[in-house]
């Protein structure tokens, strides 16, 4: 968690806290429709990545994250560049692989996934930043989706100390990136907020009870959430913590629109009985933007070596998808490779990549983090996904496939439908929009031609049927007038959908 040496861990035998908070119905249709506002979700395309300097992640997660796309540093004045370019330059990372945003630094600054903003399309198609209010930095709470919230700055007369300077940072962020910014009125603290890019978010109930804090009631925040983010369905989860941040990307991590990856602790572990209750009485409860059930996946953890918290459960969920690449952090523990594979797993065709964050190993660091931090540079609360922001793709062509099962009777066709949508101020060419598909083990693809359905933005086309025992393998491709491609999955041709027949 950050600045871990005020957690206060309590041990003990832990039970499932009872649901404060109830959730949206899901009245909604299938698919977003194209004149509503549309939170991007984590796995859409995106050309770069929000970091601050100095560091406070790992010299190699930053040498990787520059080979892989763009990296835009924050840096607090001239100085603090010029460091940047000369450590930059020693880890061979050049200038045309850096973009420097110079803005005010608070003491939250490391944190840029809770403070920063968020990617919008408005009603037009046209990407915004939505800017929480960060008031305050990242309360602390217990189980109790109302109970006391202990922030994490206090001045010499116990009062709050703002946040202000972090505050204020996506205004410098969004003037860098030439977007216009939304103010959303209410706390939106990045950590503990997922997104499908349709129309449902999920975070923990810690959410709810900070804007209580600041006079904002669940009724308004959910009313304000629709209005300028475009979510009608709004899932509330139990905090999951006996007293910690409750962030939801310390709990679980959502994979695509149809897929949940949730943390595992040991049996024998205090939390166990905590997280497969959440499971149980509430994830597999929900639906996804398709209808149906999530499909729940399993990511196993363990505690790590801190003397000052010996229970306190590796973060492998608080990983950074980021285009065709996924980065996680690792502990030092023998998890971590099952870790990693088990991600692997989750994410065919995926680079997975893991980063070790041995503090006293690192070449050059911000002082606070051998300040905060002992031998380890992450926390159970606080790694990899907590210091990284990925910039997005204003003009993608989106795609969001309504996928086959993994397992189908046998009958004469199979239907894929698809929602596309060009945000280059273009329309995709209709006679790129495509399923191709392949029996698993031919070379050559077949391919169908995706048709309008008559719902704006969304096609549709059917895969022929085949014989029993037959596994079909199929992706999405799709090209923009303004030459942008995409495809479904992403990482085409390392790995597809696929469905068998019974």
């Amino acid at each position: 968690m950050k600045n871990a040496f005020i957690l206060l861990f309590v041990c003990g035998l832990l039970t499932l806290p009872s649901k404060a908070f109830a959730q949206n119905e899901n009245t909604y249709p299938a698919f977003s429709p194209s004149d509503q506002t549309r939170m991007v979700a984590e796995w859409e395309p995106a050309v770069g990545v929000l970091v601050a300097w100095p560091p406070r992640i790992p010299h190699k997660l930053i040498q990787e994250l520059a080979k892989d796309t763009k990296l835009h540093l924050l840096v607090e004045n001239r100085k603090a560049m010029q460091d940047a370019i000369t450590w930059l330059t020693k880890w061979e990372i050049y200038p045309d692989q850096v973009k420097f945003i110079t803005s005010p630094h608070g003491v939250d600054v490391s944190w840029t996934r809770d403070w920063g903003p968020h990617a919008v399309y408005d009603t037009t198609g046209v990407m915004k930043l939505a800017d929480g209010m960060y008031v305050y930095s990242t309360p602390l709470s217990g189980y109790a989706c109302d109970d006391t919230l202990r922030f994490l700055f206090y001045d010499e007369n116990g009062k709050i100390e703002p946040t202000i300077a972090d505050d204020r940072i996506p205004r410098y962020i969004a003037g860098s990136v030439d977007l216009e910014m939304v103010e959303l009125g209410f706390a939106f603290t990045g950590g503990n907020v997922i997104s499908d890019g349709q129309q449902s978010a999920f975070s923990t109930c810690v959410l709810l009870n900070e804007n209580n804090f600041m006079g904002i009631d669940e009724a308004k925040f959910r009313t304000m959430a629709e209005e300028k983010l475009g979510i009608t369905k709004y899932n509330i989860l139990s905090n999951f913590e006996e007293y910690g941040i409750q962030h939801i990307d310390c709990y679980m991590k959502m994979l695509d629109e149809e897929r949940l990856l949730v943390m595992r602790p040991p049996a024998d572990h205090p939390a166990s009985a905590v997280y497969e209750g959440i499971i149980e009485h509430e994830l597999s409860q929900l639906t996804n933007a398709f209808g149906r059930p999530y499909e729940i996946l399993r990511l196993d953890t363990d505690t790590f070596g801190d003397p000052r918290y010996p229970m306190e459960l590796a973060a492998y969920s608080n990983s950074l998808i980021l285009n065709k690449a996924i980065y996680v952090p690792l502990f030092g523990i023998p998890q971590d490779t099952i870790a990693l594979r088990q991600w692997r797993e989750a994410m065919p065709g995926y680079e997975v990549k893991g980063f070790e964050f041995v503090v006293g190993r690192e070449p050059h660091l911000a002082q606070d983090v051998y300040e905060h931090y002992d031998v380890i540079g992450w926390r159970g609360g606080d790694a990899l996904h907590c210091r990284t922001r990925a910039v997005w793709e204003p003009t993608m062509l989106y795609l969001s496939v309504d996928r086959i099962p993994r397992r189908v009777i046998k009958k004469d066709a199979y239907r894929v439908e698809v929602i596309i949508r060009d945000y280059s101020a273009g329309e995709p060419i209709p006679e790129s929009l495509r399923v191709l598909w392949r029996v698993h083990g031919q070379i050559d693809w077949e391919n169908v031609l995706l048709k309008p359905t008559g719902v704006p933005d969304h096609y549709a086309a059917d895969i022929p049927g085949g014989q029993a025992g037959v596994t079909i393998e199929y992706y999405i491709a799709a090209r923009s007038f303004w030459g942008t491609k995409a495809t479904m999955p992403r990482v085409v041709p390392e790995a597809y959908y696929e469905f068998t027949i019974e």
